[in-house]
């Protein structure tokens, strides 16, 4: 016999703010929306999540930690640049309403700056981590000495979120091509030589 586990409270209601703000925005998404979405009470969810911000930054962290595992162990017996292209293609594969979402939270930070900060905070995480990589293929002699790796942590991750709002485009061309081009791009900003180029 096949028993149903209810997730808990605090993961059910992330699940319909996801749900809820990929479709809707934040702005146009009310906290009763989503008690209404996850079958709760308006106490129990400001119980777990007192505000809007609150489970936006509960998202993020969520996203953080995702992101944060393509990098957590040493990249070793790995072609770095392919894994990073790799890791790089992974997140345009995501569900479209996942894509979505993080697309909007980047927007709102835009506008709002407790959700600025709570993104700036994520991307310091994980751009001190993938430099802690970047410095390991640095003292295997992969990467150039001139390279900034801090600097080259956080362009990939720029790279990265830009194929995440760029996925629609990317499905629709030759993702070989991409692919082969975004290595380059790669090999050329950690001074490692280039493969052939893409015909």
């Amino acid at each position: 016999m096949t028993l149903n586990v209810v997730p808990p409270t605090p993961e059910r209601v992330l699940i319909a703010a996801r749900q809820c703000f990929s479709i809707n925005g934040f702005h146009s998404t009310s906290m009763k929306t989503i008690c209404k979405t996850c079958n709760i009470s308006p106490g129990t969810l400001y119980h777990h999540f007192p505000s809007k911000e609150a489970l936006i930054q509960a998202i993020i962290l969520e996203d953080q930690e995702r992101a944060m595992m393509h990098f957590r162990e040493p990249i070793a017996g790995k072609e770095l640049v392919d894994y990073l292209v790799a890791s790089c293609l992974q997140v345009t594969e995501e569900d479209q309403a996942q894509r979505a979402l993080v697309v909007e939270i980047m927007a709102e930070g835009m506008r709002n700056a407790e959700v600025a900060k709570m993104l700036e905070e994520k991307y310091q995480a994980i751009t001190a981590l993938l430099t802690e990589r970047l410095k390991e293929a640095r003292q295997a002699g992969v990467i150039g000495m001139a390279v900034d790796l801090s600097c080259a942590a956080r362009l990939l991750l720029t790279v990265t979120y830009g194929a995440i709002a760029g996925a629609e485009a990317l499905a629709k061309g030759n993702r070989e091509i991409f692919s082969t081009t975004l290595k380059n791009m790669f090999c050329g900003l950690l001074q490692i030589p280039s493969p052939l180029p893409a015909t």
